[in-house]
């Protein structure tokens, strides 16, 4: 084969001076010839592709005459293609036609054929044309192209320990070893945690997890399936024999300087094996307090209480929150070289030196409760334990909390509060949470806005409710297009809300004597507590993330309830002159029917309210003249009602009639002594109510 340098001297483009100067040059920079005679300008695009395509016989295609296929394009990852420069244009005959502006590359050729299972055929075309048709078919694609395979492959290899007399020699063969590592590279170079190999009756589907969410990367031919499958088993150190049970493995990586723990997952599905390969990296779990989104007042409460010889630190929120890294930071914040510090997980994500871990084993009859007994003879000073899935554990994690024992685990519920009715749930007395509970966190992932395509608008007022207070000027939402810093997704990176509740001495009296969850939200409500859904909001507020986000992860209704702000709907009464604002509160729709129609009739404004909680939220938003409320509700009686609005400054004042169906002196002597301004029975007369609330009003 004649040389690209001799072929443009006969074409009189360069002389013999020329080339050994740009032969020099390459010997320096290892750039093709051909692209540093373009740099100077001595050729064009259309000269060099016209000299390669005589010096590899290869027919040159305009591409921009050309439309890709969907069929076609789906058939290789965007990033594989980028890489190795080329885009399939045409299949016929059971012959793939690529075009390519590096004629040079025929290992792509062998590549191609084992993954297609196709004769494969170049087309020429220039780096410019190909560039445009990437982006044209392709738009801007979010996956990195950038990473050295033969160095990520000997990591692979290196760490692996393959067996080299495994049965399938064509396990170890380069097309499926690049595949399988050109799809493990670039998720690891786009930050993702998860791939997931998706078995469909025609193909096999590659998505990744970024930032909480699956993105479709590949569809992949059937034919490699099983091929692809067994080589993932065997660095795991899996059985390939065993297709049609469950298995899981772990492969250690070192690549791009950083330790890499892959734990791999198989499922028999209905079309083959489904794989997921979870990715961990180590240094995503050395990060302190500080880096994961909580405020700088929070950690000092959380390092105050870390540093108390015993007690329960519980951090709670669903699967994926972000509960064991958080963990994991508050453990090294911890002295560990003069404290016993022993983990019961399942499994062991991470390692951590300086630390006693252990994993549990449920064929060998290892579960939580068996391990924490066990742990417990061998004195340690600080516990982690994985999960409180159950009761048994729950005591046994409870009783070493009121033992001299620092005991830190997670729990799955919603809220701060709602971890408290769980812990009653499983069996764990009163008394107990109340002395062991040092500290709940509540927490949540959310993805934060990128900052260099973020847009500015002015929220609507639906969005303006989910603020305390009145809430004006503008917030920051997520770019539709994005950009290339955030992999054209609008976000980059995450971050965590938290509600990181100690437990006080007010809350513990609560605790021990069976409050429930409305009166616990009231007194976080007294002192200002700020919750998980606060802290979402205010990172919002900041710019740091959108109300997208914080509704995802959130059930915002239950928090605005909660807060007492006011839903759409539900909005503040106006008075019109010397009208007086009566609020009815009863659980029984006829019973608040018939005296709006009584009141109204009269020309009282009234508003409605099925209980107590919803009528203290009411009153928040309203100047409201009298109350009129049944005892015997949900959630909150009338009594309560009663006890909450002579306690607060701001309501104690309201004239308040009770109203029930107990003709009973004691229910009546229990309302006066509440501080109740009157008590009405049922059936109702409504002069009777007219009169006595004319009465108190003129008293008031």
């Amino acid at each position: 084969m004649k040389k690209i340098g001799e072929i443009l001297i006969d074409k009189g483009y360069i002389n013999r001076k020329e080339l050994e100067s740009a032969l020099l040059e390459q010997k320096k920079s290892h750039i093709k010839l051909g692209e540093i005679f373009i740099e100077k300008k001595v050729i064009t695009d259309d000269v060099l592709v016209d000299v390669l395509s005589e010096q590899y016989k290869v027919p040159v295609k305009k591409l921009a005459e050309m439309k890709v296929s969907d069929n076609l394009k789906s058939i290789f990852m965007p990033s594989y293609m980028k890489k190795n420069r080329f885009i399939p244009v045409e299949l016929e005959n059971k012959t793939l036609f690529i075009a390519t502006d590096n004629p040079g590359n025929f290992e792509l050729i062998t590549d191609l054929e084992f993954i297609t299972g196709l004769s494969v055929s170049f087309y020429l075309t220039t780096t410019r044309e190909l560039d445009r048709c990437f982006l044209d078919v392709f738009g801007n694609d979010n996956v990195m192209t950038d990473f050295s395979e033969n160095i990520f492959e000997i990591d692979i290899e290196k760490h692996s320990l393959i067996d080299d007399d495994a049965e399938k020699e064509d396990l170890f063969t380069k097309p499926v070893v690049r595949l399988v590592n050109a799809i493990l590279f670039d998720a690891i170079k786009i930050k993702a945690s998860d791939i997931h190999f998706e078995p469909t009756e025609t193909n096999m589907i590659v998505r990744y997890r970024i930032d909480g969410f699956l993105h479709e990367h590949a569809k992949l031919p059937k034919k490699v399936e099983r091929m692809l499958v067994s080589r993932i088993k065997i660095m795991a150190k899996m059985d390939i024999t065993v297709s049609r049970k469950p298995q899981d493995g772990n492969i250690q990586l070192y690549t791009s300087g950083k330790d890499i723990a892959l734990r791999i997952s198989t499922l028999p599905t209905m079309f083959g094996e489904k794989v997921v390969r979870r990715i961990l990296d180590k240094s995503k779990i050395e990060v302190k307090l500080e880096q994961l989104g909580i405020d700088e007042r929070l950690v000092e409460i959380i390092k105050r209480n870390a540093k108390k010889s015993q007690g329960m630190f519980l951090v709670t929120g669903p699967t994926g929150s972000g509960k064991t890294t958080t963990l994991y930071s508050v453990i090294q914040e911890l002295d560990r070289a003069h404290l016993n510090i022993s983990t019961i997980e399942d499994p062991i994500e991470y390692t951590l030196k300086g630390i006693n871990q252990t994993q549990t084993e449920a064929k060998g009859g290892i579960g939580f409760p068996e391990a924490l007994r066990t742990l417990l003879r061998q004195d340690p000073n600080v516990i982690l334990l994985g999960e409180i899935r159950d009761g048994e554990t729950a005591s046994i994690a409870f009783k070493a909390a009121m033992t001299g024992h620092l005991l830190f685990s997670t729990l799955h519920t919603n809220d701060e509060l709602s971890t408290i009715i769980r812990l009653r749930d499983l069996g764990v007395d009163n008394y107990l949470i109340a002395d062991a509970m040092l500290l709940i966190a509540a927490q949540r992932l959310v993805r934060k806005l990128c900052t260099e395509c973020r847009v500015e608008y002015t929220p609507d007022e639906r969005e303006k409710m989910l603020f305390e207070g009145e809430f004006e000027g503008t917030l920051f939402k997520s770019s539709e297009k994005g950009c290339d810093k955030c992999n054209y997704t609008g976000y980059s990176g995450v971050i965590g809300i938290y509600g990181i509740l100690e437990i006080d001495s007010s809350l513990r009296a609560l605790i021990e004597r069976n409050a429930d969850a409305n009166e616990m939200e009231l007194h976080l409500r007294k002192i200002g507590y700020k919750n998980v859904f606060a802290d979402g909001m205010g990172k919002v507020q900041n710019g740091i993330t959108s109300i997208f986000e914080v509704e995802r992860v959130l059930d915002t209704n239950r928090f605005i309830e909660n807060a007492g702000r006011k839903k759409s709907g539900d909005m503040r009464i106006e008075k019109k002159g010397d009208e007086k604002i009566v609020l009815i509160v009863d659980d029984v729709p006829t019973i608040r029917v018939m005296l709006k129609a009584i009141l109204e009739m009269n020309g009282y404004i009234t508003i409605e309210s099925e209980n107590g909680i919803d009528a203290l939220n009411k009153l928040e938003r309203n100047d409201v003249d009298l109350i009129i409320s049944d005892i015997e509700m949900p959630e909150m009686n009338g009594f309560k009602l009663l006890e909450h609005i002579r306690e607060n400054e701001k309501f104690q004042k309201i004239p308040f009639i009770l109203l029930t169906s107990l003709d009973s002196d004691k229910s009546e002597i229990e309302g006066l002594k509440y501080g109740a301004d009157d008590y009405i029975t049922k059936p109702i007369d409504p002069d009777r109510v007219l009169l006595r609330m004319q009465n108190i009003l003129k008293r008031s």
